[in-house]
């Protein structure tokens, strides 16, 4: 275009001819100027507006910026990942095709699941049982990064899961004497993977046994404070968000001079 418009005229014989050429040929290079304008103008505009659609951040999308995920642990029958889903963002649950347990640290985290048309609000410490196949897609609408803990069960019972409510005493005091220095929570269970949350006061110790008469328990324990654990002998100085995988049948758990929470999930696999 430019090259068409600087293109030198022929000579002229005639002055007065050669004046209105210079004229003509004046206002069409002004006019292929304010041609080309128009179009880096329009060119610039497209851009913009490509540059402004990749950059936005789609709640449904399964990956974003704002959401980091991070594997935690892994055995024969849990794996864990960690996500931290900052102020605002949104992020749809991955479960591989698996049963998979939510782990709720912080609050103003919102879950949304297929079979429900309003947003379920999480707290902290709070579990939830998402069987194989939920589509579930979690939103933090608070102003701080929530943590969650997504743990996966690799292998998958035909029993369906039962929360515990009312009338069922779900909430049972630990005692020590005539004082009551904690207390166990029944969450859920199917017969092969239960959930307890258990809380416990500043200088308390809460000692568990796991025994299974059918077969063989593996637990995983997610610390919902700093604590520490004992695992058949094995000392553990978890914090909070930790994870600690084992098959212990004995697991001592103390805090120190703070109260202490934290949830087992307990997988009964039955011998062959």
């Amino acid at each position: 275009m430019i090259a068409y418009c600087e293109r030198p005229a022929p000579t002229a014989k005639i002055a007065e001819f050669t004046v209105m050429l210079r004229s003509k040929m004046h206002a069409a290079k002004l006019k292929c100027l304010s041609s080309l304008i128009i179009g880096l103008s329009l060119t610039a505009q497209i851009a913009g507006q490509t540059t402004q659609n990749s950059n936005t951040n789609h709640t449904g999308s399964s990956s974003s910026p704002a959401v980091s995920r991070e594997m935690v642990e892994e055995n024969p029958y849990f794996r864990v990942f960690r996500l931290q889903i900052t102020a605002g963002a949104a992020t749809d649950l991955e479960s591989h095709g698996r049963d998979v347990v939510l782990i709720v640290l912080g609050e103003n985290l919102a879950l949304s699941t297929q079979k429900s048309d309003e947003a379920a609000s999480l707290i902290n410490g709070e579990a939830r049982f998402l069987p194989m196949g939920s589509i579930s897609h979690l939103t933090n609408s608070g102003t701080t990064t929530v943590t969650a803990l997504i743990a996966e069960i690799k292998q998958h019972w035909a029993s369906a899961m039962h929360s515990c409510s009312e009338p069922a005493k779900c909430t049972h005091p630990i005692r020590m004497g005539e004082s009551t220095i904690g207390e166990t929570t029944s969450l859920f269970t199917n017969g092969f993977v239960t959930a307890y949350r258990h809380r416990l006061d500043p200088r308390a110790t809460l000692a568990s046994s796991y025994f299974s008469t059918k077969g063989k328990d593996h637990l995983l324990l997610i610390a919902l404070t700093d604590l520490h654990a004992n695992f058949d002998g094995s000392d553990e100085a978890l914090k909070v968000g930790q994870t600690y995988a084992s098959e212990a049948t004995e697991i001592d758990v103390d805090d120190g001079n703070s109260p202490a929470g934290w949830i087992v999930l307990r997988v009964e696999t039955l011998s062959h």
